[in-house]
């Protein structure tokens, strides 16, 4: 018998630590959701992916404490787990990523300004040239296209001039 309580006692504190579980998943959900800010469509993708993963992770944690059997004392596990994370590890976890968050963003950020800086200096480049270019082309430019769409009025001219003509008839 004091095996069995034994093995109860085991099976509620791995619900415990399924329950924990859970509530991280939660926390990073919400992290997410925060950063991205889906709408209506994304947010039921995402609320559904959510569940299929809490499913999976107590599915594990039921699995591997106990094959599998469902007791009362395993929910009662999994909601008081779940609470005690959410009143008492979920701020400090939240402030821990969201600071490991901002940190791969400016590395992030630096990095991509370290590669795009050759990227800037050859557009500044090209600006260079190109300003002094277009002031000589730019009147030059009107002119041409001008008298590219010479071709396309005069199509137009002509077909209004045939519709005049047959309702004159």
């Amino acid at each position: 018998m004091i095996t069995y309580v034994s093995k109860q006692a085991y099976v509620f504190l791995a619900t415990l630590y399924g329950g924990i579980l859970i509530g991280f998943i939660y926390d990073l959900y919400r992290i997410l959701r925060c950063i991205f800010k889906p709408k209506k469509i994304a947010t039921i993708i995402e609320d559904l992916i959510f569940w299929i993963v809490i499913g999976i992770a107590s599915a594990w944690v039921l699995l591997f404490s106990n094959d599998g059997k469902l007791r009362f004392y395993t929910f009662l596990g999994f909601v008081i787990g779940a609470i005690l994370y959410n009143r008492i590890l979920s701020s400090f976890v939240i402030a821990g990523i969201v600071r490991v968050l901002r940190v791969i963003k400016r590395i992030f950020l630096k990095v991509l300004g370290v590669v795009l800086y050759p990227l800037k200096i050859i557009k500044k480049f090209l600006l260079s040239i190109w300003k002094p270019i277009k002031k000589k082309i730019h009147p030059i430019y009107f002119r041409v296209k001008r008298f590219c769409l010479l071709p396309k009025i005069f199509y137009r001219e002509i077909v209004k001039y045939t519709k005049f003509i047959k309702n004159k008839k």
